[in-house]
């Protein structure tokens, strides 16, 4: 990984990281965890997962876990949704976002009935809705100034 793309990676981590202090519940590190999982380096998508997972255990208020299962299955599902649609489209990261909202609910429902952390149901709801709603834009954006920085660092090594 050079240089360029672990300030990216660290730069968009902070961005997200920021978004999530604004916006509680809704996970910004998701849509840049998808990019990494397009780029199909799998050192990039370990380093970049393993990064992404420790903010965001470390930012919840739940034991270890919920996260890493979350990403875990993330990873699977879009490998799963590679074989079967082009994964790189605005349409599969919707449809993708919708089905790890959905996966989040169940997730998170359920870890917080076995860690007996109180939770309401519709506003868990409401965060799964906006998740599905946000990931797809967020994931635009991100995959937009990663092509201009990545375009920029490849001229600058030719």
């Amino acid at each position: 990984m050079s240089w360029i793309n672990a300030g990216w990676w660290l730069c968009y981590a902070f961005a997200a990281v920021a978004l999530q202090a604004f916006m509680p519940g809704l996970d910004f590190l998701l849509p840049g965890f998808i990019l990494a999982l397009q780029e199909r380096n799998a050192p990039q998508v370990l380093a970049v997962g393993a990064l992404f997972v420790l903010l965001q255990e470390g930012m919840g208020s739940m034991a270890f876990g919920g996260t890493l299962l979350w990403y875990a299955l993330a990873a699977i599902v879009f490998y799963v949704g590679c074989g079967l649609l082009q994964g790189t489209g605005f349409l599969f990261v919707t449809l993708f976002g919708a089905l790890l909202s959905c996966a989040h609910y169940v997730i998170f429902a359920l870890l917080s009935t076995l860690q007996d952390i109180p939770w309401n149901p519709s506003l868990l709801l409401d965060e799964c809705l906006f998740q599905t709603l946000f990931t797809p834009w967020i994931w635009w954006m991100a995959a937009g100034l990663r092509r201009m920085v990545m375009h920029e660092d490849r001229n600058r090594q030719r």
